[in-house]
């Protein structure tokens, strides 16, 4: 008789109070996909308006600045045990590899490449995870992952290809392709040293203190290098950089946290699919860039490997 019974069914509430987290992480990170998704397309915009890459990165820290210590100085008085300074200083250098350095990595290589390149090689920073992860951090490196990882590098040399086909200097367009991918991997080093760092202080907390200490770093970069002069800026720029500094930097940046306190580092890098379509559809609609054969092909190869990296 017992084998004939059908199984014990689990109350639904239980089932809701075990997926909801899960969903809302999800939810979480495909926002941030999306808002990061603007980030290059606002980026060439303002600097076919003839801004450069460290001044445009300098007023959007210090747009963004004001926010971070507000929700820094809620999140910690709220915290029962305040984290020790050993912990804020591993999130300050947390947050300068990944919104310091790879921001500026980011930016100087939008100067030389399209959008839809830069968009694709910052999608495929898991690869990036999953290859340190195995090597530094003891995570597992399974044989799917070989598949993915060729899949993926195959797909962004096709876009890369597309870019140099429409490039007036080869070199240039080699040399931003570089950047970026440098900046892909300080990013990928960042999800990496965030997850215990976010689960010792909290997201809201650890996202203030990174992005505090990147803008310091982006202070101080902009000083050594212009001096006290300020950017000429008119009001097309300045809403081109507030617009870029709230909906592109500090929403995501704090949905980006939350996600990987939510869902895990590897669901949360793997939940941007809906990226590179939004930033190659923006970037024809809004840049007229070309959509060739080959950035279709590529899109196509990179978004199917890193899918691949979920399962």
């Amino acid at each position: 008789m017992a084998a004939t019974e059908p199984a014990t069914p689990i109350p639904a509430s239980t089932t809701d109070t075990d997926t909801t987290p899960a969903r809302f992480g999800l939810m979480l990170a495909l926002c941030a996909a999306f808002l990061f998704s603007t980030k290059p397309i606002i980026i060439k915009w303002l600097y076919d308006l003839g801004m450069t890459a460290l001044p445009l990165m300098w007023l959007r820290m210090m747009l963004a600045m004001p926010v971070y210590v507000v929700v820094g100085w809620l999140a910690w008085k709220r915290l029962p045990v305040k984290p020790t300074a050993l912990q804020l200083l591993k999130a300050a250098g947390t947050g300068l590899l990944g919104y310091w350095l790879a921001s500026y990595l980011d930016l100087r290589g939008l100067e030389y490449v399209s959008a839809q390149l830069e968009r694709l090689m910052l999608y495929a920073y898991p690869t990036l995870v999953i290859i340190l992860g195995a090597l530094f951090f003891g995570q597992t490196f399974q044989r799917h992952h070989i598949v993915a990882l060729i899949l993926t590098y195959v797909g962004l040399i096709l876009v890369y290809g597309q870019d140099l086909q429409f490039a007036a200097d080869n070199i240039a367009t080699t040399k931003g392709t570089l950047l970026i991918l440098a900046s892909a991997l300080s990013f990928s080093l960042y999800i990496l040293f965030s997850k215990n760092a976010i689960g010792n202080m909290g997201s809201l907390l650890f996202t203030s203190i990174a992005m505090g200490s990147a803008a310091l770093a982006t202070m101080l970069h902009y000083g050594i290098s212009y001096g006290i002069s300020l950017p000429e800026m008119d009001s097309t720029r300045w809403l081109g950089t507030i617009v870029l500094a709230i909906f592109a930097t500090v929403l995501p940046s704090f949905l980006v946290s939350e996600a990987i306190k939510r869902i895990g580092p590897a669901k949360t890098s793997v939940s941007g699919t809906i990226g590179p379509v939004a930033t190659t559809l923006m970037a024809i609609i809004f840049l007229g860039e070309p959509f060739g054969w080959l950035t279709a092909a590529g899109m196509a190869l990179v978004m199917f490997g890193v899918s691949r990296l979920q399962r």
